[in-house]
């Protein structure tokens, strides 16, 4: 009984984020949709017309990597900070609501965005002119690299002892972790301390990994199980640091 009331309190918490996300749901065509197509547009007239054909998938793969950062840590982060901060957390812990079940209802939440966000730049390739290859191994990855870092998001949403230093710390996560990750570029490409560096990144490995599936290259094995090493390192930190009642 009590795993099924995990899971079921799990779910009210889902739902009730996805019934906060219908009265904002301007924002979340803007963040999930708007910003991650546009990026992909970008970055693909930044490359000479010669090249584009050499760089296509790379660009999808950074595309990808950098829209699910923004959505599943920088939103996660900002959305459980603005509950924290406005009293509604402390409705949910004195419910009372486990904090483990908490974690899996925002989490499936932030997942859900990072879905959809994927869905929209993978549909939008076409319209840039770049092939891609749609394989099955394609979504247990973007599964990985929407999970890989909001364990990190959770511990910034639950202990940052003010609400903007929460978003600044939020913004440096969800977009400036990615930003410095190679997810554009081979990481070959780094000098080598760089590259050794950018091994602790999540986004470096799911970065080589969808490139090698949506190239259709393949090889992406040992990229994949780095990126499911370092998720599940996350995941377990983030849950176990959770902040759950303020003294």
């Amino acid at each position: 009984m009590i795993p099924a009331k995990f899971a079921s309190d799990g779910l009210v918490v889902f739902e009730i984020q996805m019934l906060k996300m219908r009265s904002w749901w301007p924002f979340y065509i803007v963040t999930a949709i708007i910003i991650p197509i546009g990026t992909l547009y970008f970055a693909k007239w930044l490359v000479p017309p010669g090249a584009q054909d050499l760089v296509g998938t790379r660009l999808m793969t950074g595309s990808l990597v950098f829209a699910i950062g923004l959505m599943t840590v920088n939103n996660l982060a900002q959305i459980m900070l603005f509950e924290r901060f406005n009293f509604t957390l402390k409705l949910v812990v004195t419910s009372p609501v486990h904090p483990l079940s908490y974690a899996l209802g925002v989490i499936g939440f932030s997942l859900v965005q990072g879905m959809a966000t994927a869905a929209a730049v993978l549909l939008f390739a076409p319209v840039v002119g770049i092939d891609i290859h749609v394989g099955w191994e394609l979504l247990p990855l973007l599964v990985l690299t929407s999970l890989s870092l909001t364990g990190l998001g959770l511990i910034i949403a639950t202990w940052s002892p003010a609400a903007e230093i929460g978003n600044v710390m939020a913004n440096l996560v969800g977009i400036m972790v990615t930003l410095l990750s190679p997810v554009y570029f081979p990481p070959d490409r780094l000098p080598g301390w760089l590259q050794w560096l950018t091994r602790f990144s999540p986004y470096t490995h799911a970065g080589t990994a969808l490139d090698a599936v949506l190239s259709g290259n393949g090889g992406f094995g040992r990229s994949a199980a780095y990126l499911a090493a370092i998720t599940a390192g996350g995941l377990i930190v983030g849950i176990l640091g959770l902040r759950w009642r303020e003294t």
